[in-house]
């Protein structure tokens, strides 16, 4: 694979826990630490990937049931106005503390024009 190619984005953006709530292998770059999102963005930009975040308010009954995240509290959250738009796919989800559901987006980065 050719580092920035799309073989590579595909490669690097495949969801690894294949249970329904996608979950990206580039993840493993972040090593087991919880990263903040800034560092994560770093981290993939210098390896040809753009990574965006979203958030939305946990459904109430997962709240109320205490349940981990699932694939049908990703389908009562909303998504972002760019959702599938300008080549961003979401690659991954999880909950945080806060009681949020993150959304991870990403695409390939898009090289500069250079002036001739």
């Amino acid at each position: 694979m050719i580092p920035g190619s799309i073989q590579d984005f595909k490669f690097w953006t495949q969801d690894v826990r294949k249970d329904g709530v996608p979950y990206p292998k580039f993840a493993e770059w972040f090593g087991d630490d919880e990263i903040g999102m800034k560092e994560a963005q770093e981290i993939c930009r210098r390896n040809s990937i753009e990574l965006r975040y979203w958030s939305d308010e946990m459904p109430a009954s997962m709240i109320e049931e205490n349940e981990a995240l699932e694939t049908k509290h990703l389908s009562q959250i909303g998504r972002p106005k760019w959702h599938n738009q300008d080549g961003w796919e979401m690659v991954g989800a999880f909950d945080t503390e806060d009681g949020e559901i993150c959304l991870m987006y990403a695409r390939p980065m898009k090289l500069e024009q250079s002036a001739p």
